[in-house]
C-alpha cells in the first residue's frame, strides 16, 4: 500500500453514522481508528502477517474459479430468487451468481450449489430490492424469507 494510500484511509473522517446493519457486521471499532491515526506503520505492521494469510487464500480462490462447475439447477435457483424478490434486470442474477462462484472459490468447493446462493444472497442482494411501502421489514430480512421460500425442501 502506498504511503498516500496510508494517509487517506487513516484521515478519513465520517460526517454521518453508518447503515445500522452495517455498523452491527462492523469489525473496526473507533479504537483502532485511533491507533491508525497515531502510528499508520506501525498499525499496518501489526496486521501484516494476517493481511498476507487473506492474500493468500484470496489468491488461491482466484486461482481456483475457472475449474469451478456452475450446474444449470444453480443458475435456475438464481433467477427463481431474484424473480421472487423482483429485482430489476440481470443485474441481481449476475451479482448472485458472482458473488456465490467467489464463496464457493474460497470454501475450494467443486461446485456452486444452492447453499452458496442461499448465504450469500442478502449481502448480494438487499440493495437491489425495490422498495415495499407494505412491507416494513428490512432489506435483507426480505433476502432471507425469499431464500428459505424458494429454496425450501
Amino acid at each position: 500500500m502506498s504511503e498516500e494510500t496510508l494517509s487517506n484511509l487513516s484521515r478519513e473522517e465520517r460526517r454521518f453514522e453508518p447503515p445500522a446493519g452495517l455498523a452491527e457486521h462492523a469489525n473496526v471499532t473507533a479504537e483502532a481508528y485511533e491507533r491508525a491515526e497515531r502510528d499508520p506503520e506501525a498499525f499496518c505492521a501489526a496486521y501484516a502477517e494476517a493481511d498476507a494469510a487473506i492474500r493468500e487464500t484470496l489468491t488461491r480462490a482466484r486461482a481456483h474459479l475457472p475449474a469451478l462447475a456452475v450446474p444449470d439447477a444453480t443458475l435456475e435457483a438464481a433467477a427463481r430468487l431474484c424473480l421472487a424478490l423482483g429485482t430489476d434486470g440481470l443485474r441481481g442474477e449476475l451479482t448472485l451468481m458472482r458473488t456465490a462462484r467467489a464463496l464457493a472459490a474460497l470454501e475450494a468447493a467443486d461446485t456452486v450449489g444452492i447453499d452458496h446462493l442461499a448465504r450469500i444472497a442478502p449481502a448480494a442482494l438487499r440493495h437491489r430490492l425495490r422498495r415495499n411501502p407494505l412491507d416494513e421489514s428490512g432489506s435483507t430480512a426480505r433476502v432471507t424469507r425469499a431464500v428459505a421460500e424458494v429454496f425450501a425442501p
